[in-house]
């Protein structure tokens, strides 16, 4: 059995934070140690201040383009109120911004996280299944030393403890989770635990204490049941000089080992959906969109909008024309 390790960031890509993408995926040259493919990281992205040539260079490279929401709202009465509808409007809208900005195909958008880890229940899920996503939200909580969640379907609805409400209640048949199984840190001599990596209080301060921090969560997977390990953070965790260097120092400990693969969220439900020996599994080919012209971005233009529906001024780069209108909730075309 192969063990995945899925590398994910949340939020925006724009001038910010691409040179680290670069770095991380690009010109490092990260390769899986046996089928020697580069490593890929799924980014689950919202709608303000995104750099569309961003991701579509992102895109090229063979990452994954997921989404979050458009808005990402920091009140959290509203993802808990809206409805299926108005999930549409936030989540959909921004599969159909991101094909027309970034010339992504909406067919390989395919990956949802909640904002602020909401997914609203049913009436987000009503939206999933409805449009063919997975879900990478729903926070697994387990005591340290318990085996991880493999990735699962909701064909019989959600039967685990609800960590973040409101959870789920119906079934939705063919809609695969990819869990958010919890991390634990040392805290007064205790493992607490939290829904992401870069979560745990108090965070690691030196480079060696990050690499241990994350090494120490890895074996729990690695010496178990090797569920996908979900490596999920933002990247303004690692502009942290120390927690950069040690997060890249566990990136090249774990390619040091022949039965790990860095792969995207969607390449690990592939996997589960067509399971095969590791042996199999390590003779597959490489990925290559960069050969492919049918996603160039080969004239982005520079869009100002003094007046958004976000509140202010906005800039945006985008691989086609400027749309007349800043693109937000309800108008993600811009008309």
């Amino acid at each position: 059995m192969p063990q995945f390790v899925t590398l994910t960031f949340d939020g925006a890509v724009n001038v910010n934070n691409m040179p680290f993408y670069r770095e991380l995926l690009k010109d490092s040259g990260r390769k899986n140690k046996q089928n020697k493919c580069g490593i890929k990281a799924t980014f689950f992205l919202t709608g303000e201040y995104l750099d569309y040539e961003a991701v579509n260079e992102l895109y090229r490279l063979d990452n994954e383009i997921a989404v979050k929401s458009i808005s990402q709202r920091t009140d959290p009465n509203y993802w808990l109120s809206i409805n299926s509808t108005q999930w549409e409007q936030e989540v959909v809208g921004q599969r159909t911004m991101l094909k027309a900005f970034a010339n992504v195909p909406t067919s390989d958008v395919t990956g949802f996280r909640g904002p602020f880890l909401r997914t609203g229940g049913d009436e987000g899920f009503k939206m999933l299944h409805k449009y063919s996503l997975y879900d990478s939200t729903l926070v697994h909580p387990r005591v340290r030393g318990e085996p991880p969640v493999y990735p699962y379907t909701m064909n019989y609805g959600f039967r685990r403890p609800c960590n973040v409400p409101p959870c789920p209640v119906r079934s939705y048949p063919g809609l695969w989770v990819l869990p958010l199984n919890v991390f634990f840190q040392k805290a007064a001599g205790k493992d607490v635990p939290c829904a992401v990596a870069d979560a745990c209080l108090p965070p690691p301060e030196t480079a060696n204490d990050t690499f241990n921090y994350l090494k120490s969560n890895f074996d729990e997977f690695y010496t178990t049941n090797r569920a996908p390990f979900p490596l999920f953070l933002d990247q303004g965790y690692l502009k942290h000089p120390e927690r950069k260097a040690g997060y890249l120092q566990f990136l090249d400990w774990l390619l040091q080992k022949d039965d790990v693969y860095l792969v995207t969220a969607s390449e690990v439900l592939s996997f589960m959906k067509n399971p095969e020996p590791l042996s199999a599994y390590a003779k597959r080919t490489c990925t290559n969109r960069s050969n492919s012209g049918s996603s160039n971005c080969l004239t982005p233009n520079g869009c100002t909008y003094k007046n958004t529906p976000a509140g202010g001024e906005r800039f945006m780069k985008t691989c086609s024309k400027c749309p007349k209108n800043y693109p937000w909730v309800n108008n993600p075309l811009g008309n």
